[in-house]
């Protein structure tokens, strides 16, 4: 190799089949710099550009500078809150399987989508790609592709692609509910672009794990997916040994599910991780805008991963790139998601902090939880650490709930921390706990428990796929015996609980070890290149509870090229809270290409408990102390927007129904 990356390689254009393609309410449906280091189980000699990437060995993620600061820990005292793994991104989309052979004669190549209108100045098509980039004689993968066309046509600047994390989150989905926004933020000059990533949805072949919606809801119901742990205190013997109990039992659900999705999906499970999907974003990008032209991207989440693979394997093609609630990617790529807590969950406890410390501040008229003018946060956090105890002595009988029940502590835990992402939601959290302190749990168990869809012959939503490209991207970790992988879990639990978090220390229980699949393309960096054909910006928000600030910190060092904006505020990604200051940033750099001094920080301007009087409008809900024009105002109202409308999209776990 001469120094130039594996990107290089111009793979042909896949042959086009579209149809045509509907709206609901609900989603939009589609009917049927250095050498890349790559790993591959093909082969694990270096190959040729017509072939593929280079082969390398990995790199070796102790040696990175980086992890000076993973070593960094800080101890913090109180109960354990033991929350439970989200193995399910609670999607509830329609997806639909592929039914054609898995090996196929090359596809005819063309050079276009052949788009169809599906309403409200949306496009729809599909787009046939490689199911395998380094062996295209293995057939092909069916990519759902829609977009919000620009309005400004005269002042266009190309597409947008967008990304809303999971891994498991529909690209199409997301497009109809946030694109409208999305190109508001951007003054109409791009069409907004996304896609049903592999295994996901719309695109085939699909996460296909269960036989019919009904079967994985009742497989789902009242496991540690559904309800959570219950656990106190790891500290003590007695709590310890009931939730390894837990563990174990949630270890035998796990390859029952990985089990069964291994044999429904077969081979295709080899095809959906994250380095196949950014050459799929890299050829939709040639098809649709042409390949002179560069790519611009911005990924939420588990789609920071996506955009920092893409900078990295294609560092060329780099257009105006954000990440915006980053995820380590040396973490992801090269560690095993079980030990993910002791570093993802650093600022979930400020998060939790700020939801209390808002509560006492703005009094009992907009906080249920504050009883009288007088509470304070620690009298708050009191009340909820003795409920919580009370339910894991004695779970609270609710029979008159949507599904008659008993809540319980891991209820409870759920729905806390899945709230931290989205401090919109603090207000109806605070009533729904208060309420569960009076003796009435209805109103968090309605929002925990999923419904079952009885007798219900549509297709299983691809519920899974977050399970499997989390693992096929990660290590090797299915020769690991049960026991083993049992052991190690409950000792990082115990060390997050000790070291990081003791409300939510085993927020993350991802067992690989089950999943016996392997990407056929792994890629593990490096990730530090330093010849991007663009600067790109990184965010990240003080009080993230999933992915901490540090994160975008991390890729800030390893890539010169990039400029920081640290966003002074809580919950997941920057759209979490309005800032006027950071959604200038955003603008200015899509729209301009300026980009903002490196480690700026932003301060937001929402409350995080707005007046009742009048929810919706703009004086309820901005800071009174924020000085805002009326320009300002506008955009904050935008940001809000379209921070609401993703809500159900980001993060990596399980979502409330109440979102979905």
């Amino acid at each position: 190799m001469d120094g130039q990356s594996s990107s290089n390689k111009q793979y042909a254009v896949w042959g086009v089949r579209v149809h045509s393609t509907i709206l609901t309410h609900d989603i939009l449906a589609l009917p049927v710099g250095q050498t890349n280091a790559l790993i591959t189980n093909q082969t694990m000699e270096k190959s040729d550009l017509s072939k593929g990437p280079m082969i390398c060995e990995p790199m070796d993620r102790r040696d990175t500078a980086q992890f000076v600061q993973h070593g960094q820990r800080r101890a913090v005292a109180g109960k354990l809150w033991l929350v439970a793994s989200a193995l399910v991104a609670g999607w509830h989309l329609h997806r639909f399987v592929c039914k054609s052979s898995m090996h196929m004669a090359p596809i005819p190549h063309t050079d276009k989508i052949e788009w169809s209108s599906c309403g409200n100045n949306y496009e729809c098509g599909r787009l046939l790609v490689p199911l395998d980039y380094q062996d295209e004689s293995l057939g092909h993968a069916d990519l759902a592709v829609g977009r919000y066309l620009a309005k400004n046509k005269t002042s266009r600047l190309g597409s947008l692609f967008v990304n809303p994390g999971g891994p498991g989150g529909s690209g199409l989905s997301f497009l109809y509910r946030a694109g409208p926004a999305l190109a508001t933020l951007l003054d109409d000059r791009y069409d907004i672009v996304s896609w049903d990533p592999r295994g996901i949805n719309g695109t085939t072949p699909g996460v296909d794990c269960f036989a019919s919606q009904t079967d994985q809801d009742i497989a789902f119901s009242h496991t540690y997916q559904d309800v959570g742990f219950e656990a106190r205190n790891l500290s003590d013997p007695v709590d310890r040994a009931v939730y390894a109990q837990q563990v174990r039992k949630a270890d035998a659900e796990n390859e029952v599910i990985a089990q069964l999705c291994l044999n429904r999906t077969g081979e295709a499970l080899r095809h959906v991780g994250t380095a196949t999907v950014v050459r799929d974003l890299e050829l939709l990008s040639r098809v649709i805008e042409g390949p002179e032209k560069l790519v611009n991207f911005w990924g939420f989440s588990y789609g920071t991963v996506v955009g920092e693979y893409f900078v990295n394997m294609f560092p060329e093609r780099v257009g105006n790139v954000t990440i915006d609630g980053v995820v380590d990617p040396i973490l992801w790529a090269t560690t095993g998601a079980y030990e993910w807590g002791k570093w993802d969950l650093v600022d979930t406890e400020r998060a939790y902090s700020n939801f209390l410390n808002a509560c006492a501040e703005v009094g009992p008229e907009r906080c249920a939880l504050n009883t009288n003018k007088t509470s304070t946060a620690p009298g708050i956090r009191k009340a909820v650490d003795k409920f919580l105890d009370d339910l894991y002595e004695r779970p609270l009988p609710v029979p008159h709930g949507e599904q008659p029940y008993i809540l319980t502590s891991g209820m409870v835990r759920n729905i806390i921390f899945i709230n931290m992402y989205r401090p919109r939601g603090w207000p109806t959290l605070a009533e729904q706990i208060a309420a569960g302190l009076k003796g009435d749990g209805a109103p968090i168990m309605n929002a925990v428990l999923n419904t079952i869809e009885r007798n219900s012959t549509k297709k299983a939503q691809t519920a899974m796929a977050i399970e499997a490209v989390t693992c096929v991207d990660g290590p090797k970790l299915y020769d690991v015996e049960s026991h083993k992988a049992v052991e190690a879990v409950i000792e990082e639990n115990v060390f997050t609980y000790d070291q990081v978090s003791t409300h939510f220390a085993g927020v993350e229980l991802s067992m690989c070890h089950h999943w016996k699949s392997r990407e056929a393309e792994r890629f593990v960096g490096p990730f530090n290149h330093t010849t991007l054909a663009n600067d790109i910006l990184v965010i990240g928000n003080t009080a993230d509870p999933i992915t901490p600030v540090v994160n975008a910190r991390t890729v800030n060092r390893l890539l010169p090229q990039s400029r920081l904006i640290v966003q002074d505020g809580s919950g997941h990604c920057s759209l979490a809270m309005a800032s006027t200051c950071t959604a200038k940033a955003i603008r200015g750099y899509f729209l301009d290409g300026v980009l903002p001094p490196n480690g700026i920080v932003c301060d937001t301007i929402e409350r995080l408990f707005p007046e009742k009087s009048a929810p919706a409008e703009a004086k309820a809900w901005l800071d009174p102390e924020a000085s805002v024009s009326e320009a300002d105002t506008r955009l904050a109202e935008v940001v809000r927007d379209l921070g609401m409308a993703m809500e159900p999209f980001v993060g990596l776990h399980k979502k409330p129904k109440s979102l979905l």
